[in-house]
C-alpha cells in the first residue's frame, strides 16, 4: 500500500471534517481544484487511519460533493461496515444494561458507548472498540458477578497485574468470544499521573450524572464529559492514536450539548488539569475553529514558554502524521509539562522513580514479601526505567 502522507491530504481532510466553510461541490479542501481518483483514495485512507471515515462520508453528502463512483462506494462501505459493527456492540451493551439494572446496579456508559447516541445521533458515525462502563466502587463486585453470569471472563492487561488494576487502575477487562471487550471502571480518571497531580472528586461527578436510558443507566454531565475527553486524550493517550476522533467527539458535543465553557474551565482549574484541558481545546480550536470565541483558552493557558514547548509535541500537522509519545524520555517530559503546579511535578518525578510501597508491591507481585526483597525491588525499579524506558 502507498504510504499515507500528511501535507495537502491532511489539510483537505481537516477542511472537509470541519464545518467552517469548506470546499465547494467540485473540490476538497476549498482549493477549487478537482481531485483525481488517486487523491480521493488517499484522502479516504487517511480518514480510515484516523477512524473518521464515516464522518467524512456524512460531510461529503451534506455538501453534495460529487465523487468518483469507486470512491463513493468505498466510503459507503465504510459507513455500512461501521453501522453493522456498532449495532452488534450496542446490542450487547444494552443486554449488559438490562442485566445490571435487574440487579439494581447503576451504570454510566462513557466515551464511544455513550457519545455515539448522545451527541452523534447516529451510531455509525462514531467508531467504538471497547464498551466502557463506569460503576460505583460499592457495586463493583456485584457488577463483576453479573458479567460472569453473562458469559464473560476477566483478565488483566499484559503488562499490569490484576491486583494493581483492582487497587489503583480502577478497571477490569471482560472478554467473551466474538463479543467486544467490556471495561468496567470504578474510576474514569485513572493513572498515576492523575493520582499524584490532580484533585478530582469522582463522587461529585457521580452525583452530577444525568439520565441516559432511565435512572439506572446514566451519563456524565456535559461539562464533566468534555473534561474527561480532554484528559483521556492528553494524559492517558499522550495525544496519540485517537486525536482526530476526539476532535470530532468535541465538535459533535459542542453542537449537541452547547456546554458551559466557563464551567469547564472552572472545573479544570479546581481539579488541577487546566494545562491538559487547554492543550486539547487549543488543538480543537485549530482543527474545528472557535467562531464564537467560546473556548476558554485564555483562562486555561499555561505560561508562554510552556505553550511553545508543548506546541513542539502537539499541533494539527503532527496529529495527522501520528503522534507517538507512549515511551521514552519525550513522554516523561511531555507529562511533566502538563502538570499544573511545580510541587506536583516534583512529586510525580519522585513517585516515578521511587513509588510508594502499595504501587511497588502490587506492580511486581510482592504482596507479603519480606522487607529485603521489597528493598531490592525498590533499588531495581529506577534502573529498570532507565534501561527499558518504561514503567
Amino acid at each position: 500500500m502507498e504510504k499515507i502522507t500528511a501535507g495537502s491530504d491532511a489539510s483537505r481532510l481537516l477542511a472537509l471534517l470541519s464545518r467552517q466553510g469548506g470546499p465547494g461541490p467540485d473540490s476538497a479542501g476549498g482549493s477549487g481544484e478537482a481531485l483525481t481518483d488517486k487523491e480521493w483514495f488517499r484522502l479516504v485512507e487517511l480518514a480510515r487511519k484516523h477512524r473518521v471515515a464515516a464522518v467524512l462520508y456524512q460531510r461529503l453528502r451534506e455538501r453534495e460533493v460529487p465523487l468518483p463512483a469507486s470512491v463513493s462506494e468505498l466510503l459507503r462501505s465504510c459507513f455500512r461496515l461501521g453501522m453493522v459493527f456498532n449495532i452488534q456492540r450496542f446490542h450487547e451493551r444494552d443486554r449488559i444494561f438490562r442485566a445490571m439494572e435487574a440487579t439494581g446496579i447503576t451504570v454510566v456508559p462513557f466515551k464511544g458507548s455513550c457519545l455515539a447516541e448522545a451527541v452523534y445521533g447516529n451510531i455509525a458515525l462514531r467508531s467504538m472498540g471497547d464498551i466502557d462502563l463506569w460503576i460505583s466502587p460499592s457495586q463493583v463486585d456485584e457488577a463483576c458477578r453479573v458479567m460472569r453470569e453473562l458469559g464473560y471472563e476477566s483478565k488483566s492487561k499484559a503488562d499490569r497485574p490484576q491486583a494493581l488494576q483492582d487497587a489503583l487502575t480502577g478497571e477490569t477487562q471482560f472478554f467473551r468470544t466474538n463479543m467486544p471487550l467490556v471495561e468496567l471502571h470504578w474510576t474514569i480518571f485513572p493513572g498515576e499521573w492523575l493520582r499524584h497531580t490532580s484533585v478530582i472528586s469522582e463522587e461529585i461527578l457521580w452525583q452530577r450524572t444525568v439520565p441516559f436510558q432511565g435512572e439506572m443507566v446514566r451519563q456524565l454531565a456535559p461539562e464533566d464529559a468534555v473534561v474527561q475527553l480532554c484528559i483521556h486524550l492528553a494524559v492517558n493517550h499522550q495525544m496519540s492514536e485517537i486525536g482526530l476522533r476526539t476532535m470530532m467527539d468535541l465538535e459533535f458535543a459542542r453542537r449537541a450539548w452547547s456546554p458551559d465553557w466557563a464551567g469547564i474551565a472552572s472545573r479544570a482549574r479546581a481539579w488541577r488539569v487546566s494545562c491538559a484541558t487547554w492543550l486539547v481545546l487549543r488543538l480543537f480550536a485549530e482543527v474545528c475553529g472557535d467562531p464564537g470565541k467560546e473556548l476558554p483558552l485564555r483562562s486555561l493557558a499555561p505560561s508562554r514558554l510552556r505553550q511553545r514547548i508543548l506546541h513542539h509535541f502537539v499541533s494539527p500537522p503532527r496529529m495527522m502524521d501520528g503522534i507517538h509519545l507512549s515511551s521514552g524520555p519525550q513522554r516523561f517530559l511531555y507529562l511533566l509539562l502538563l502538570v499544573d503546579r511545580l510541587r506536583d511535578a516534583l512529586v510525580l518525578v519522585g513517585r516515578t522513580f521511587f513509588p510508594d510501597r502499595t504501587w511497588l508491591t502490587l506492580r511486581y507481585g510482592l504482596q507479603g514479601a519480606a522487607r529485603p526483597r521489597v528493598f531490592l525491588q525498590r533499588l531495581w525499579h529506577p534502573l529498570r526505567i532507565l534501561l527499558y524506558r518504561k514503567i
